[in-house]
């Protein structure tokens, strides 16, 4: 006859452990790959075997839910562990209060339920109870939070359209003291952290005392009965501590009548609580000292004992006995570690031995500054990184290994993310994408790098820590774009459409170009866009990308509209060298338009069109006597002078030797934008302008033209004439 199984018998915490690591890895894997992968059925058969173990222990094992915390029985697990945390956020998102896993569980059900968690569209609350359900899951029981156990009176909770928030509603019901009177307590299972933030956001000015004393009350008493206790104690300074500084001053002082009557049963608590708790009050109160109450300044003397007494080698005094580690250690043999003392128990000839064995140890040892960096947080994991990467192509490996190391290297690439460490997380994808095309676990890396890295919510993490880090790490986000562009590009693109701040516009832009001629098909397909910036953009990514083959595409914007447009085009052209670009930048060069004129005179230097030389001339010989063309012939000098055409030099030459009757500054202005330009022009065709520059009474002029002629004539001596 089997034995009876027992409903309550104790849980081993490693097996239970080990449970929730791997139903929060099976939770991932069904959320990132196909029901079929292995990855998936791999992660599937080790949570449904630890739970299958456990069930040897219970019928069912019930796991309770408050925000990022697991709870079973009475019991919290570690609210440190990440993975504890991410299961049980990954529920409570859901609206789900507890989850109870029962004997007779199939893994089919665990993939349903993993589906769920992992859906967006999929409801929560009692509504994703239901839903569980529908998909036949009859092992798992989902209670989902029920908000009838606060009883609010008519008028309390608020409706502001949004998912209701529990505790949140229970703070506000608290202040408006419109909770039912047995609920009041309960704010002891609220995260104190949380019952802050709630009160510095909704605590006013207009609020009565009656909202401060709710509080106080809710946690030190309850109504006329005392209800203190170390657990409250800590609670209520935990959340003075999470308050604004403001809030933190107005309860401390309203504190006063509640401690100063039970200063007796406080001094009990104290004996209770640990040195990290004496730590945090002592802290807390001593930085407020001037607005506590008297009772709460006799709890500074009892934390503060310590000052008098030489604590440097235990956690703290308390009533003259020294604590170390949380063992008592008396006070006659705590004097021992005082310095008085070190003669009476060590004699003079032993205390010399040692002085010549400290004096005698070897000098100098490893640099701290290198120790510290070779343990910092980043280097451990890089080196981590590295066996890791090491392991993946040993030969003892085993497909279960394999699997194990990369489901953890998804672990690593989220730090990595977070930290804008974008040369890891390349590496990881390079062994992975080596591994898929070769190798024994070719499926499981085939299967990493596709459902994985290719993932939407993978693209959209990363992006998002481009933005982040991108501009400060531009070498590595490169490099990785590269590799992922074929997931990367459309969700850039859509960015780059919508983004308003200039520098990250430029930075995408940027990362699309690197990513080069697979941009292309994107691009081409947005021209029709109604946004005439998104139209720009594209034309400048076909240009800096170099697809030739869209020059056809290209060509109908040369007579666009939109001036920015036309000119996008026009660059473009340029670039290809088309044979009717310079037809457009001739036309574009005589043109009625100010902005479309100056941008052609611009184009034409810039791209050297030695086409557009007797366009650029007209313009400088034009006669301007209100000196409306100034800006245009000093725009046409610089294009000149990107060309250097020695047939030009004469128009500048007659536009040096003229007067001007009006506008005198203008004019020489244009005259000292010659010679700054005369760098790229043939030296003979310049030499009598430099010596009409030599007599200059402009200083500049005169400099530019001696240093010209020095160049090309070391000989020549300052005011030498050039004899030829």
């Amino acid at each position: 006859m089997k034995e009876q199984k027992h409903d309550k018998l104790p849980i081993d915490a490693k097996l239970l452990s080990d449970a929730i690591i791997e139903l929060n890895i099976s939770r991932r894997s069904v959320g990132l790959y196909p029901p079929d992968h292995p990855i998936v059925t791999e992660s599937i058969e080790n949570a449904f075997g630890y739970l299958k173990k456990l069930f040897e222990l219970r019928v069912d094992i019930t796991l309770g839910i408050a925000k990022d915390t697991l709870v079973v029985d009475e019991y919290s697990l570690d609210s440190k562990n990440p993975v504890f945390r991410e299961f049980a956020y990954s529920l409570h998102s859901k609206g789900i209060a507890a989850v109870t896993f029962s004997s007779g569980l199939t893994k089919e059900e665990l993939i349903a339920l993993h589906e769920l968690l992992t859906s967006k569209d999929s409801p929560s609350g009692k509504a994703f109870s239901e839903c569980a359900k529908n998909k036949n899951i009859r092992h798992i029981v989902l209670t989902p939070v029920d908000f009838s156990i606060f009883r609010f009176v008519e008028g309390a909770q608020k409706f502001d359209g949004k998912t209701p928030n529990i505790w949140e509603d229970y703070v506000y019901g608290l202040l408006e003291g419109k909770l039912g009177g047995e609920e009041e307590g309960a704010i002891l299972t609220i995260p104190p952290e949380y019952v802050a933030s709630y009160i510095n956001a909704a605590m006013k000015d207009d609020r009565g005392e009656e909202a401060y004393d709710r509080v106080i009350t809710s946690y030190i008493r309850k109504k006329e009965k005392l209800n203190l206790s170390s657990e409250s104690l800590n609670k209520f300074f935990l959340f003075i501590d999470n308050l604004n500084p403001e809030l933190k001053s107005q309860f401390l002082m309203r504190s006063r009548s509640h401690f100063s009557k039970n200063v007796g049963e406080a001094e009990k608590i104290i004996e209770n609580m640990t040195s990290e708790d004496f730590q945090r009050i002592s802290r807390l109160l001593t930085e407020n000292s001037s607005v506590i109450p008297n009772a709460l300044k006799n709890l500074i003397d009892k934390l503060t004992s310590i000052k008098k007494t030489d604590a440097r080698y235990f956690d703290f005094f308390y009533d003259n006995t020294a604590i170390l580690h949380d063992i008592e250690i008396d006070g006659n043999i705590s004097k021992l570690f005082g310095e008085d003392h070190f003669n009476v128990f060590v004699s003079e000839d032993y205390s010399k031995t040692l002085e010549k064995m400290l004096k005698s140890a070897p000098s100098g040892g490893p640099d701290p500054g290198i120790v510290k960096s070779e343990c910092d947080e980043e280097h451990t994991d890089k080196i981590a990184l590295e066996i890791m990467l090491e392991l993946l192509d040993a030969d003892s490996i085993t497909d279960e290994e394999y699997l194990a190391i990369i489901t953890k290297l998804s672990d690593f690439i989220n730090v990595f993310m977070s930290t804008g460490r974008f040369e890891e997380i390349l590496e990881i994808y390079n062994t992975l994408s080596s591994h898929a095309l070769t190798g024994r676990f070719s499926d499981n890396a085939s299967g990493m790098t596709k459902f994985y890295f290719h993932s939407e919510e993978f693209i959209s993490n990363l992006i998002d820590a481009f933005m982040l880090w991108g501009r400060k790490n531009r070498d590595s986000v490169m490099r990785l774009a590269k590799a992922l562009k074929h997931s990367l590009i459309t969700p850039l693109l859509d960015l780059l459409t919508e983004e308003t701040e200039p520098g990250m516009r430029k930075f995408f832009l940027s990362i699309l170009v690197h990513i080069g001629t697979d941009v292309s098909a994107y691009a081409v397909k947005r021209l029709n866009d109604s946004r005439w910036y998104v139209v720009r953009n594209m034309l400048y990514l076909l240009r800096e990308c170099n697809s030739r083959k869209d020059i056809p595409h290209i060509r109908k914007f040369a007579k666009h509209e939109n001036i920015s447009i036309r000119i996008e085009a026009m660059k473009c052209l340029l670039h290809f060298k088309t044979p009717d670009s310079v037809s457009f930048l001739k036309l574009y060069l005589q043109s009625e338009e100010t902005d479309l004129r100056r941008n052609a005179i611009r184009l034409a230097g810039a791209y050297k069109v030695a086409e557009a030389v007797p366009y650029l001339v007209r313009i400088i010989e034009k006669k301007d006597l209100f000196g409306k063309d100034f800006y245009f012939k000093s725009e046409a000098i610089k294009a000149l002078g990107e060309i250097g055409d020695g047939k030009t030099v004469k128009c500048l030459i007659n536009l040096y030797n003229s007067k001007a009757l009006f506008y005198k500054a203008g004019f020489e202005s244009l005259k000292i934008e010659i010679f700054r330009t005369l760098d790229n022009y043939p030296y003979n065709s310049i030499r009598e302008l430099l010596t009409l520059g030599l007599d200059s009474r402009n200083e500049e002029i005169r400099s530019i033209s001696e240093n010209l002629f020095s160049k090309n004539q070391p000989s020549l001596q300052k005011g030498e004439p050039d004899i030829v």
